[in-house]
């Protein structure tokens, strides 16, 4: 994980780099940082800057040795240690036996994710998932053993607030006075529940939300929407950035569900023949190309490519591959309506066409003509669909 990835105020990354210029790194630190925060991976990106061997006054290089095991997160100087539970086929559970999950959920998420999201991956149910003893106890072990690579070995532990008394007393001694060069990163999310003696032991990192123009900003971006849709999100996810962009790409989905269905309405409709000038609503038409032209270049992408997807459902449900599609209720309704318009012999052509699209915003042309050309063309492929889409 790289600084320039991670979503956090620049002068929280500035104080960890400086910590590595001036060689003043505190063996053991906590941050914390509000649930939704890009914690996990500023602590990942602080160990890779440490780790990297061509590091520059800004970022780690992100292609050396080192940083290609960080951003597998397999690194052999890199452990972790997270809430777990033991099962019936897992007994006497530790963090390592949920080292597949943890990784995964690191790549998909960016190591952005929420405690519901941990335990819903190792489908721990009603169970609550802690830091037990035997998790400190290999902690312990690990520390006590020389680095394989690095000039240091990387300990990260997150969430220590679901530690328990056992565990977090048996680690007292280690966080006071860690075996050579080892440097302990506690990653944390409600600082009133870990313990005193913890707290005492550790260097804290405090990790402020992102300024509100930021933040929006970062929300319109990831998940393609103008700033007033991603301030509304903003505000009501109280500028929780993991849950921001969770609800915000539900929001933007349901969108660009209505605009793909009015779209090929519209198309349908410019497609008329001649004769059929005066049935045309070009006031509507008109003001659909308007309101698609006055998206942003990202969210218009976002769109072009959620199209894009929707057209491969109606080719699977073609295929009677309906087992494949995935859709909110109200979108496969739809689309198993729609489908029969996306057949065998025009399928690939409006594949095309909306790809041709994507790579046209991508390049700035005038979103205006591309959504006009978009309509005609969709209009024309599809004309002989069934009547119901006029509905």
């Amino acid at each position: 994980m790289l600084f320039s990835q991670v979503l956090v105020p620049q002068y929280v990354k500035d104080l960890l780099i400086n910590t590595v210029k001036s060689g003043r790194i505190s063996h053991a630190q906590l941050f914390l940082g509000q649930q939704g925060t890009h914690s996990l991976a500023l602590a990942l990106a602080y160990a890779q800057y440490i780790s990297c061997e061509h590091r520059t006054d800004t970022d780690a290089c992100g292609v050396c040795p080192s940083c290609v095991k960080f951003n597998q997160v397999a690194h052999p100087d890199l452990h972790f240690f997270f809430p777990n539970i033991s099962t019936a086929k897992i007994k006497n559970a530790t963090s390592a036996d949920y080292y597949a999950q943890w990784r995964e959920l690191i790549q998909k998420t960016t190591a952005l994710f929420s405690f519901q999201q941990w335990v819903e991956a190792i489908e721990a149910g009603d169970k609550q998932p802690i830091i037990n003893v035997r998790d400190a106890s290999l902690l312990v072990d690990k520390i006590s053993t020389k680095p394989y690579e690095s000039e240091y070995k990387f300990v990260i532990i997150w969430l220590p607030e679901k530690m328990n008394t056992e565990a977090a007393n048996k680690l007292l001694k280690t966080l006071e006075e860690p075996d050579g060069k080892t440097l302990i990163l506690l990653v944390c999310e409600n600082y009133d529940n870990i313990l005193p003696t913890i707290l005492s032991r550790t260097q804290l990192v405090k990790i402020n939300k992102l300024p509100q123009e930021e933040f929006t900003q970062i929300v319109s971006e990831k998940i393609g929407c103008d700033i007033n849709t991603a301030t509304d999100i903003a505000i009501i996810t109280n500028f929780n950035l993991q849950q921001a962009l969770e609800h915000g790409l539900n929001v933007v989905e349901e969108e660009n569900y209505k605009r793909f269905v009015a779209m090929m309405r519209s198309a349908y409709k410019l497609s008329y023949t001649s004769s059929d000038l005066l049935k045309l609503d070009f006031e509507q038409i008109n003001n659909y190309i308007k309101e698609m032209s006055g998206l942003g270049r990202e969210a218009q992408k976002t769109f072009l490519n959620y199209a894009l997807n929707l057209v491969r459902k109606c080719i699977l449900i073609n295929c009677g591959a309906n087992n494949l599609v995935k859709s909110p209720a109200e979108e496969e309704q739809w689309l198993k309506g729609f489908a029969p318009f996306i057949n065998q012999k025009n399928g690939s052509q409006i594949l095309e066409v909306f790809t041709n699209a994507i790579a046209d915003i991508a390049r700035n042309a005038n979103a205006t003509i591309v959504f006009t050309d978009l309509l005609l063309l969709i209009g024309q492929l599809i004309r002989f669909g069934d009547k119901r889409l006029e509905k």
